[in-house]
């Protein structure tokens, strides 16, 4: 996979949490408020960066401090876009951004699980055939 293929898969992995997310909160947390245009805009813009960010992990940098620099730059992206929406940062967003954190990382981690035993049972049926 080329370099620009892989940005816009994570890009728009990204940017699909983003908006399930998004549209979550606004049907369970706030019923009366409705999509807006920089709001919907915002969230796919921001939550694509964010979708950017697992990147770090291909470096050379040690899991801690690609992990520290993946929740810094997550957090920072997720203030900028509750600066620009006017939501407030208060508990109740910060506790959301916990809860939504952890949910995709263990997304992440249970399909990641899957394709290593999918990728492992190929192996060993190609083993068996030998």
């Amino acid at each position: 996979m080329n370099k620009l293929s892989i940005f816009l898969k994570y890009f728009f992995t990204g940017a699909g949490f983003g908006a399930i997310t998004y549209l979550c909160i606004l049907t369970f947390l706030y019923h009366d408020e409705a999509p807006t245009v920089v709001g919907t805009s915002s969230v796919l813009i921001i939550s694509g960066l964010i979708g950017l960010l697992p990147l770090v992990m291909r470096t050379d940098l040690s899991l801690s401090v690609s992990l520290l620099i993946h929740l810094v730059g997550t957090f920072f992206l997720f203030w900028t876009m509750v600066t620009i929406n006017h939501w407030g940062l208060n508990w109740l967003n910060l506790f959301l951004f916990v809860i939504i954190y952890v949910i995709i990382w263990l997304i992440c981690i249970l399909e990641q699980r899957r394709a290593i035993n999918r990728i492992n049972a190929a192996i060993r049926k190609k083993q068996a055939a030998k």
